[in-house]
């Protein structure tokens, strides 16, 4: 199958779709045992984090706490 590409660039593999959703909010539900919305999701380009970036999404990632009580 060739992927075709849109004026934006992005490639059919890029796109982020309803199924795939599903799948990742199913994964996190299974995992956390609570249902969970997905509010935004999108692909990180292939250029490769910057350290800036990557910090400051390890800040963010931290910063949550989750309590799993069952």
């Amino acid at each position: 199958m060739e992927a075709t590409f849109s004026e934006t660039g992005n490639s059919e593999s890029d796109i982020v779709t309803p199924e795939l959703l599903v799948i990742m909010s199913a994964a996190i539900a299974a995992y956390l045992g609570k249902n969970v919305r997905i509010r935004r999701a999108r692909f990180i380009t292939d250029q490769g984090p910057s350290s800036w970036s990557q910090l400051g999404r390890v800040s963010i990632q931290s910063s949550h706490t989750f309590s799993i009580t069952k």
